[in-house]
C-alpha cells in the first residue's frame, strides 16, 4: 500500500513522512541562485602576513629564473646549432 493511500479500517490519510532538512540560510539561497552546490566560505585571515610575503617573493623569484633558463636555454641551442651547420650555401 502506497503512502499517499488511505487505509480501509479508517478514512483517515497517513501523515507523511517528515524529511530531516537543515535550516535553509540566506546564503545558500543565493549560491543557489548562482548556479553553486553549495555555499562558499572564505577562508580566515593570514596568521603571519610577513612570512607569507617573503615566501611569494620566493616563488615569483623562481619563476622568473626558470622563465629565463627556459628562454635562454632555447636560444643557446639555436646559436650553438647556427654556428655548428656553417654558413649557408
Amino acid at each position: 500500500m502506497a503512502v499517499t493511500e488511505r487505509s480501509p479500517e479508517t478514512d483517515e490519510t497517513p501523515p507523511s513522512p517528515v524529511r530531516d532538512l537543515p535550516p535553509v540560510t540566506e546564503r545558500e539561497l543565493a549560491a543557489q541562485r548562482r548556479g553553486l552546490a553549495s555555499a562558499y566560505i572564505a577562508g580566515g585571515e593570514d596568521p603571519d602576513p610577513e612570512r607569507t610575503r617573503r615566501e611569494e617573493a620566493r616563488y615569483i623569484r623562481l619563476l622568473v629564473l626558470m622563465v629565463v633558463a627556459i628562454v635562454g636555454g632555447g636560444l643557446l641551442v639555436t646559436f650553438v646549432g647556427l654556428i655548428l651547420a656553417g654558413p649557408a650555401r
